[in-house]
């Protein structure tokens, strides 16, 4: 699946998903410790503090009451001292009762009232109301104890006892508030324990799939890289030999290997091409040069016979027959000279036409050529584009190792502060001590991306540097293209140059064919056109020398094509098909 992803799409996954996930990790975090921080702040404050405060002002107020009721009961104590001590008895009283109603409100409002003493196995809602239930009895006594006037030992200990069992629940009470305290702070306690575990287990995978995808990529790149290094190197060696892949990605780096190895078929059909034309130029050239040394044989023959005529011409009249087989001879000549000329005007128009298409061949392959470099310098911007963002990514990961440290600075002042508030603090210390821990695993995981992009850096750099050799190896191959494009435009310029020579023979061999049978018509009036005929002999004489000419030309031509075509086959075969 990740072949049919783009290099950019995954450059930009592997640049913005450690900051995602770094993202998430962090804002999980500190919802969580201000989650934890709220639970144990309404657990300790709402729950634990304020009860117990309210029990502890309770029972403060109960004593304050009993002192009261002893104020009333003294004898020593004056009538308005006594009214003042009954106001007292009241209000002590009713705000007993108003600061247990509170904290049994608190209680029922937490749904805590089925905690349970340790020791003694009470509820709290049972210690509650049995405070209530003791305190009212207590009270109604006291009223009436004071009412009657009757403080006798048997009642006051009654009393008292009353007094002194709902003090008893009261104790109760604050202790297993306590205990609820403890309890809460050790659930908070195992729930950041569980967080930092699964904290931990996030983070550990998220790296570890970061990493794992970081390394498939700089694989993927690694192997691309060599594999286009390996292909070009063969083609600056002249080594066309190759398997093209089975199948090819549908990323960037994919679309390079299918373009090399549809330029190395190309280049291959090519000069496979060219190699065939040349044979067949050589060919065609040998078979030029081989007729135009028979029509320079012929044009010495019909020489030798224009000079006879020329020398027995005084003579006509006594040789008009032997004169009338010489020109028979001279037109079976001209008539071989014809031949000749037709033989070599269709190799001509032949290897005329296989020079176009080697020069069409030729420009097509100065094309892909072209388009290999240009193909190469993509590549070699793809990989500068790699380095700046593994840039990038450096630069982030240097902020998330400040952020990391920040975060453990943090920790340290929370702990400071945490020991500070001693007792109630503790919660706080392991959160820090979590966090500090957090923070040291994100810098050691910092350090190794870090680690991780300078071989990556490392393994652009070679990249590049093999990106540099195959332009180099590219321009030399489209320099030794040029070269034989080069050759063949000369090629092209003698093969125009034999056809031109070719029509001037042709047309010379015309004149000869219409010379030899006005002289064949003429031969019953040979006696008396002597003179005609020497002059005619003449003009034979002067378009034989020039036939001759143009033969000697045109073997010329041949050799220099031969030799041209000689440097073409050393530079095909400079590459292996």
């Amino acid at each position: 699946m990740l072949n049919n992803i783009s290099i950019r799409t995954k450059l930009l996954i592997l640049l913005f998903a450690p900051l995602v996930l770094f993202a998430t990790t962090a804002v999980y975090l500190l919802q969580l410790n201000s989650s934890n921080v709220g639970k144990l702040t309404k657990a300790l404050y709402e729950t634990s503090y304020r009860s117990i405060s309210l029990v502890l002002n309770a029972d403060r107020d109960m004593y304050q009451a009993f002192a009261a009721y002893q104020e009333m009961q003294s004898q020593y104590v004056s009538a308005e001292d006594k009214q003042k001590a009954k106001a007292d008895f009241h209000e002590n009283v009713q705000q007993t009762i108003d600061r247990m109603e509170q904290t049994s409100r608190i209680i029922m409002d937490k749904g805590i009232s089925d905690e349970p003493d340790p020791s003694s196995g009470m509820t709290i809602g049972t210690a509650i109301s049995e405070v209530d239930r003791l305190f009212k009895i207590w009270v109604d006594e006291a009223q009436a104890h004071f009412e009657n006037n009757d403080y006798s030992i048997e009642s006051e200990t009654e009393l008292k006892q009353h007094f002194e069992e709902a003090r008893a629940n009261i104790n109760i009470i604050g202790e297993i508030l306590e205990n609820y305290s403890e309890q809460e702070a050790r659930d908070a306690k195992a729930e950041a324990s569980k967080t930092s575990t699964i904290t931990y287990a996030v983070l550990i995978g998220e790296w570890i799939l970061l990493t794992l995808f970081g390394v498939m990529i700089i694989r993927k790149l690694s192997w691309t890289v060599s594999l286009v290094r390996s292909k070009t190197r063969q083609v600056a060696e002249g080594n066309l030999e190759y398997e093209p892949q089975a199948k090819y990605d549908k990323d960037e780096l994919g679309q390079i290997l299918f373009s090399i190895d549809s330029m190395i078929g190309k280049m291959r059909e090519l000069i496979g091409s060219i190699a065939g034309h040349a044979r067949q130029v050589s060919t065609s050239s040998g078979e030029l040069a081989e007729s135009a040394r028979e029509s320079a044989a012929a044009s010495g023959h019909v020489a030798e016979n224009v000079q006879l005529v020329t020398s027995l011409a005084e003579t006509q009249s006594s040789i008009a027959r032997e004169s009338n087989v010489a020109m028979e001879e001279m037109a079976i000549g001209v008539q071989k000279i014809v031949e000749s000329m037709n033989v070599i005007s269709d190799h001509s128009s032949t290897t005329s036409g296989m020079a176009d298409e080697s020069m069409a061949t030729l420009e097509k392959l100065l094309d892909q050529m072209n388009r290999m470099v240009s193909t190469v310098a993509d590549l070699s911007r793809s990989v500068n584009a790699l380095s700046d963002k593994s840039d990038r990514i450096g630069s982030i990961t240097e902020k998330i190792t400040s952020i990391a440290n920040q975060t453990s600075i943090l920790s340290l002042n929370a702990s400071i502060e945490s020991a500070r508030a001693g007792e109630h603090g503790k919660g706080f210390a392991v959160v820090a001590q979590e966090i500090r821990k957090l923070s040291a695993i994100s810098l050691e995981s910092a350090q190794a991306i870090q680690e991780l992009l300078d071989d990556t850096r490392s393994e652009i750099g070679q990249a590049s540097e093999f990106m540099k050799s195959t332009v180099d190896s590219s321009e030399l191959s489209a320099a030794a293209l040029t070269e034989v494009n080069h050759g063949f435009e000369e090629i092209v310029g003698s093969i125009r140059q034999i056809a031109r020579q070719l029509h001037d023979t042709s047309a010379v061999t015309e004149q000869m064919s219409a010379s030899t049978e006005e002289v064949s018509a003429g031969q019953e009036t040979a006696a008396t056109s002597a003179i005609d005929i020497s002059a005619k002999a003449q003009n034979i004489s002067a378009a034989t020398e020039e036939q001759l000419a143009l033969s000697e030309n045109i073997a010329s031509a041949s050799e220099q094509l031969q030799q041209i075509v000689g440097k073409l086959n050393e530079a095909v075969r400079y590459f292996k098909l």
